[in-house]
C-alpha cells in the first residue's frame, strides 16, 4: 500500500501523487501512509518540516495517546479499535500530524473508521482541516461504544451463568476463567483509551492555532463528552466482573463451610461410637464378651448415640 494525498480542490476532491505536496500547500489536504516504515513517510516529513522526534514517534508502536506542540505544527496520536468477529478485539493506533492547511495521518493496514472518514471528505462534506481531524477522531471514538456495549453483554452473560442455582462449581471454572479474561480485556482497553481525555482537553481549549476557528470547540467537546462516557461505561462493567467475581468466590467459600460443617458432623457421631466400642474392647475378665445379650445391647446403644446426635445436629442448622 502507498501514501495517498487527498487534495480539496475548487469544491471537489482528487487524488494526487505524495511528490506533488509542495504544489498544494495552499490548500486543505490530506496525507494518508498506511505504512509507518514507508519511505514515503520521510519525504513528506521533509516536505512538510516536521519534527524528527515526532516523526521518529510516527514510526514507532505502541505509543501512548498524546498530543506534543512544535514550532508550526502538532502530533497527536489516537486510537481505533474494533471488533471483526465476537471477542476479537483490534486496536489501530494512528499517529496524526497537524500542520497549516494539511493532516497527515500514519498507521498499519486498513480501517473501517479511516473508510468511512474518507468517503465523507471525498463528498465534500468536510471542508477544513479542523473539521477533517474532528470527523477522525470523532469516527475513532464512536467505534468504542459497540466494542464496551459487547463488553457489557458478556459480563451478564457469565453473571447469570455463574449465578444460577444448583450449578457444579466444576462447571462454573469456565465462566470464572472468562470472567478474568473479560476483566483484563476491560482494563486493556481503558489504559489504551482514558489518556485520549487529555489530547481532547487540548482541543477543547483551542491550544491549536490553526483550529480557532468560529465553533470548533464545540465539535471537540462533543467528542470530548463521548468520551467521558465510553469510560465511564468501562469503569462499571469493571466493577461489575470485579463483583460477580467476589459473589462466585464467596459463595464457593460458602459452599466449603456447608462440606465441612457436614464431614464434622459426620467425624463427631463416628467419634462417639468409637468411644463405646473402644470401652468394650477392654480385656477385663468380668466383661462378658461371649453375651450375645451384650452384644445386642451395644449395639442398640450405638444406633440411639448416632440417631440422637444426627438428630441434634440437624436441628442446629449443622447437618
Amino acid at each position: 500500500m502507498t501514501a495517498r494525498l487527498l487534495v480539496r480542490d475548487e469544491g471537489a476532491v482528487v487524488e494526487r501523487p505524495t511528490e506533488e505536496i509542495p504544489e498544494h500547500r495552499t490548500k486543505p489536504c490530506w496525507i494518508d501512509i498506511p505504512d509507518r516504515h514507508s519511505d514515503e513517510l520521510a519525504r513528506v516529513a521533509r516536505d512538510l518540516g516536521l519534527h524528527p522526534l515526532a516523526v521518529e514517534d510516527a514510526t514507532e508502536r505502541d505509543e501512548r495517546p498524546k498530543i506534543d506542540e512544535y514550532d508550526d505544527h502538532y502530533f497527536i496520536v489516537f486510537y481505533a479499535v474494533e471488533s471483526p468477529s465476537p471477542d476479537v478485539v483490534q486496536y489501530h493506533e494512528f499517529s496524526i500530524f497537524v500542520v497549516p492547511n494539511a493532516i497527515v495521518t500514519v498507521h498499519d493496514g486498513e480501517c473501517e473508521a479511516l473508510r468511512q472518514v474518507e468517503k465523507r471528505f471525498r463528498e465534500g462534506r468536510l471542508q477544513t482541516t479542523g473539521l477533517l481531524l474532528h470527523a477522525l477522531l470523532d469516527t475513532m471514538v464512536d467505534g468504542y461504544f459497540p466494542i464496551v456495549d459487547h463488553f457489557g453483554e458478556r459480563s451478564e452473560l457469565l453473571e447469570e451463568s455463574i449465578a444460577e442455582e444448583g450449578r457444579d462449581t466444576r462447571d462454573m471454572r469456565s465462566p470464572l476463567k472468562e470472567l478474568f479474561l473479560l476483566k483484563h480485556d476491560l482494563l486493556h482497553l481503558r489504559k489504551t483509551i482514558a489518556p485520549e481525555r487529555e489530547v481532547l482537553q487540548v482541543l477543547v481549549r483551542g491550544d491549536l492555532r490553526e483550529l480557532r476557528e468560529t465553533g470548533r470547540r464545540e465539535y471537540f467537546q462533543d467528542v470530548y463528552d463521548h468520551l467521558i462516557r465510553v469510560t465511564d461505561e468501562i469503569d462499571t462493567f469493571r466493577e461489575l466482573t470485579s463483583n460477580v467475581i467476589d459473589a462466585y468466590l464467596a459463595s464457593a467459600s460458602n459452599r466449603l463451610n456447608e462440606v465441612m460443617k457436614v464431614l464434622t458432623s459426620i467425624a463427631t457421631v463416628l467419634l462417639v461410637l468409637t468411644v463405646v466400642t473402644g470401652f468394650f474392647g477392654q480385656n477385663w475378665a468380668f466383661i462378658p464378651y461371649g453375651s450375645a445379650g451384650l452384644f445386642f445391647v451395644s449395639m442398640g446403644v450405638s444406633a440411639a448415640l448416632a440417631v440422637g446426635l444426627a438428630m441434634y445436629f440437624h436441628r442446629r442448622g449443622w447437618l
